[in-house]
């Protein structure tokens, strides 16, 4: 990103930030952002009888599907995200910088209500991306669980950050506030870089020990 470029974007601001980003309708009953896309509150009524009933559908598969409908929604949001982004500062947001995107993203969750989000690279060269979501809104409604309870979050971060990685990246919760934890972790990598997560998350690991085994050994 050029100087130039640099400049402009501190002077332009944050996306989501705007005063304006989103607007009501009281007379249409509507919700929409500056380029039109209608959006809907939905309540924790609405969530609880949701999982309640893809839970009751689905089984012990329930949490796979909702990890596929996480995939879904990430695929729609992040195309949209760098669409309007690259419009909103004028260039292509993979010349952005990473502290920019990534402060956009943040600005994403906190506005839409999802939780505060956080990003940690200090893995990187070890394969491994760490996340962190203060008051994820899922495990806030869904209460106590024997399992994390955040698998939706976990397809929509997997595929943000493939999308912007150009390969394709699997991501599993280590904590969750249903099972005690004072926010939502993940980490982020290839499939087989994090197969494992599950199974030490079954065996109650803390987030920085899974970490810890897994780069243990450096990727392949």
């Amino acid at each position: 990103m050029s100087a130039a470029t640099a400049s402009y974007v501190r002077i332009l601001g944050g996306y989501f930030t705007r005063p304006d980003y989103f607007t009501a309708d009281v007379e249409k009953g509507t919700i929409r952002t500056p380029t039109g896309v209608r959006t809907c509150a939905l309540t924790d009524d609405f969530l609880i009888g949701f999982r309640a009933a893809l839970q009751f559908e689905c089984g012990k598969a329930s949490e796979r599907v909702f990890k596929s409908c996480g995939r879904k929604w990430g695929t729609s949001f992040v195309e949209r995200f760098d669409r309007e982004l690259g419009d909103y500062y004028g260039v292509p947001v993979r010349d952005l910088s990473a502290g920019i995107v990534e402060k956009c993203l943040n600005d994403a969750f906190r506005a839409h209500g999802w939780g505060k989000l956080s990003v940690d690279y200090a893995e990187y060269d070890n394969g491994i991306v760490q996340v962190t979501i203060a008051d994820s809104v899922l495990p806030a409604i869904f209460g106590s669980s024997d399992k994390p309870t955040d698998a939706l979050m976990s397809g929509f971060l997997a595929t943000i950050f493939s999308f912007y990685a150009n390969t394709e990246l699997d991501c599993q919760q280590t904590e969750c506030p249903s099972r005690g934890a004072d926010a939502s972790r993940f980490v982020l990598g290839l499939a087989t870089r994090i197969a494992d997560v599950p199974k030490l998350v079954k065996d109650n690991l803390s987030h920085t020990i899974i970490v810890r085994r897994l780069t243990a050994t450096r990727p392949v």
